[in-house]
């Protein structure tokens, strides 16, 4: 809109491009497009640009490209790691693996501390309740939201640095109730910081982290997740750890994420961790996983206390020694 109503100005800075590239292009329309196309004075009647390349995934949240010829010549990448992409492979035609996917060591070692790259985490009723609306449509979930956290600064006791990982979710409300309950338990400690972002799964579309906790919040109605944009936006936004916490019960039984839910389903629904392991720890893939599966939240804070005592008394030592 800007490069609209000034172009006179911008073009009198005498930009001169033969080759254009549009980022996130499937978040604006096809009229859209042509505003950066007319940003530089034609020469001898004809214009110099050469080549225009659109960046973009008309399978997540809109507006989308509505013209069929854009739609056909589409194709996306895939930036994670090769398990996770399982998860969203399924909506593309002949998506294959980034080439650092496939060479970088990173890619080949699996997350310290859990078992796997990527895990549904079912989560029952915390106190009695599931989803609460504090004000009509403001939804929100406090066993997830506090399990959230906690598997945060589980993450952050295995040496996962605050700003790899990312808390979204799929309601503002639940964003707001995140925030809250990472404020009381650890902005103040410098032990666990704050993740990079917590926010909502529409705000994150375009972003990505190294490690990504999901709440799905409902528990009664599936909501807007059956939209399959907004599931593969979801799905899509981890590069080596995606943990997805909701009620497996109410999300497996809709047709429209069953593609992605199939997959979750052969994997348990008890958060699974490898207690064993250090910060420093290098755990192939392939290799045999001595699981300790978290059956609920108040076993997460068991586990959570001993794991923070053992590194204080870790650190005594340390010091002792010193």
């Amino acid at each position: 809109t800007h490069a609209a109503l000034t172009r006179s100005t911008l073009v009198n800075l005498a930009f001169k491009y033969d080759n254009l590239l549009m980022e996130e292009s499937a978040q604006i329309l096809e009229v859209e497009t042509f505003i950066p196309m007319l940003l530089q004075n034609a020469e001898n009647g004809v214009s110099r640009l050469k080549r225009v390349m659109l960046i973009g995934d008309h399978h997540q949240l809109p507006p989308v490209v509505k013209n069929r010829a854009f739609q056909k010549y589409g194709e996306p990448a895939g930036p994670s790691q090769a398990k996770i992409a399982e998860l969203y492979s399924w909506r593309y035609r002949e998506l294959g693996n980034l080439p650092n996917v496939l060479t970088d060591e990173r890619y080949r070692y699996a997350n310290p501390g859990l078992t796997y790259p990527y895990q549904f985490v079912n989560v029952e009723d915390f106190e009695g309740k599931g989803e609460s609306q504090p004000t009509p449509y403001f939804y929100q979930n406090l066993g997830e939201a506090e399990y959230c956290v906690a598997l945060f600064m589980y993450m952050r006791l295995m040496g996962i640095p605050a700003e790899k990982i990312s808390i979204l979710s799929t309601y503002n409300g639940q964003k707001a109730l995140l925030r809250d309950v990472v404020r009381t338990r650890c902005s103040w400690n410098p032990i666990f910081g704050e993740p990079a972002k917590v926010t909502t799964v529409d705000k994150y579309q375009g972003q990505q982290n190294d490690f990504i906790i999901v709440s799905l919040v409902r528990t009664q109605h599936v909501g807007h997740l059956r939209d399959v944009r907004r599931l593969v936006v979801t799905m899509s936004r981890a590069r080596y750890g995606l943990y997805v916490f909701g009620r497996f019960s109410l999300f497996e039984n809709c047709f429209e994420l069953t593609p992605v839910f199939s997959r979750f389903d052969k994997l348990p629904k008890d958060l699974s961790l490898e207690l064993q392991e250090t910060a420093q720890a290098k755990r192939p893939l392939e290799a045999e996983p001595t699981p300790t599966l978290v059956k609920d939240l108040p076993q997460m804070w068991a586990l959570l206390q001993d794991k923070m005592k053992a590194q204080f008394q870790d650190l005594s030592a340390q010091a002792f020694a010193g």
